[in-house]
């Protein structure tokens, strides 16, 4: 059952269907393989509203919580069985991503999932093979060039966190504006 959210019906659609796009895009390059393995799970939307029929438009404050799953394959571990460190620094980035993605669109808003300037993680658990991950992604801050994002990484059996993560991106497609008034 999904989880409850305050968006229009039609926009949980539209912005499902960008995230689905992300996940699901055969992009051939570094991890694909594992990008092939998570699922997305809840949205919820707060503040996003429809702008004209096919497109979607934040307010300001609106956030974004995207969930994905995943469960450890022997291609997302180290010799020990247990999902790698890299592997899960790269879910991190990977899947809270797409909570930008979640308030992006064209016009003034972000155009794609930026680039990473920090990432910070704690290991708190090991993630064997076979378990499966709950990877709850939120919007803590999203202006206009700067997004601050926070992941946990959890056992979806048990509950218990197994990674806590901040992730800063910023929008590369902004261009600063001068204003040259001399």
């Amino acid at each position: 059952m999904p989880a409850a959210t305050t968006a229009d019906p039609r926009v949980l659609d539209l912005v499902r269907a960008r995230l689905e796009r992300s996940l699901n895009f055969d992009y051939g390059g570094f991890a694909a393989d594992q990008a092939k393995l998570i699922s997305l799970g809840d949205v919820v939307l707060d503040g996003v509203h429809l702008d004209g029929d096919d497109d979607t438009k934040p307010s300001r404050g609106a956030t974004a919580t995207v969930t994905c799953h995943l469960t450890v394959s022997e291609s997302c571990c180290n010799p020990s069985g247990n999902a790698h460190g890299g592997f899960l620094a790269w879910l991190v980035d990977h899947c809270s991503s797409l909570v930008l993605l979640a308030l992006s669109g064209p016009g003034d808003k972000w155009l794609t999932s930026g680039v990473s300037t920090q990432l910070q993680l704690f290991y708190v658990g090991a993630a064997p093979i076979g378990n499966k991950l709950r990877i709850v992604n939120t919007v803590l801050q999203h202006g206009r060039v700067t997004g601050l994002l926070e992941t946990r990484i959890e056992d979806e059996e048990t509950g218990k966190l197994l990674v806590h993560a901040t992730h800063t991106k910023q929008d590369p497609q902004r261009r600063p504006t001068i204003n040259n008034k001399l």
